[in-house]
């Protein structure tokens, strides 16, 4: 009997330990960038060149997406770091843009930023496509400065821009496996939540099995 309690005890154990690693593996730290880029068309290209009203275009819709997907991985998740720091500068970067707009003569896109937010499933995730959102927005700024066509003050926004996200993507650097472990042990309650309610829908379908089972009997007992 000891021995069988013993064996059923390391099985279990086991048991436990796979579903651990399973789950500390199954932490989803993928970027979600790539699926908001291609719902988006301002994504720059090395071998153009472009012009200020283009650049300033483009700069802009680049800001109105990561402000629209930071606050949503907040809304999601919670005031998690770096988002609610990061989230505030990137307004900042909008209203240092707009003027620019008044000063060229240049329409002011429109803000539909929002109908192309993709949620991550984890925080992890969400920091990886900070990290390449920030990546993307420096080769943007880089790029752009490379030209010979800035006013002075474009130029001087441009390369403000450029600091702040290399900020920015220190930042998602620094916090990139804080967040590792609420992860896996968000996954390992979701393991259990879904372990119990499929033991409460087996056992509330043996239920009514027995239950049809006794009606069933009294009607033949009636006949």
């Amino acid at each position: 009997m000891k021995t069988k309690l013993g064996k059923g005890l390391i099985f279990g154990a086991l048991v436990v330990v796979v579903g651990l690693t399973l789950t500390l593996t199954s932490v989803n730290a993928s970027s979600v960038y790539s699926d908001l880029e291609s719902q988006n068309e301002f994504a720059v290209s090395e071998d153009l060149e472009y012009s200020v009203e283009e650049m300033l275009a483009f700069a802009i819709q680049d800001e109105y997406l990561a402000i629209a997907e930071y606050e949503a991985i907040i809304l999601e998740f919670g005031e998690v770091r770096p988002f609610i720091n990061i989230v505030q500068a990137e307004q900042t970067h909008i209203d240092l843009l707009l003027p620019l707009f008044v000063t060229y003569g240049i329409e002011v896109p429109e803000n539909n930023a929002a109908e192309s937010v993709i949620v991550p499933d984890s925080i992890t995730s969400a920091i990886a496509t900070g990290l390449e959102a920030e990546e993307k927005n420096i080769a943007m700024y880089q790029l752009f400065l490379s030209q010979d066509n800035l006013g002075e003050d474009v130029r001087s926004a441009f390369e403000y821009l450029l600091s702040a996200s290399e900020n920015h993507l220190a930042a998602f650097s620094n916090d990139r496996l804080q967040y590792y472990g609420q992860d896996m042990m968000e996954q390992v309650k979701n393991r259990f939540r879904k372990m119990f309610q499929n033991g409460e829908n087996t056992s509330s379908n043996r239920g009514n099995g027995q239950g049809n089972k006794n009606n069933g009997e009294c009607l033949n007992n009636q006949q």
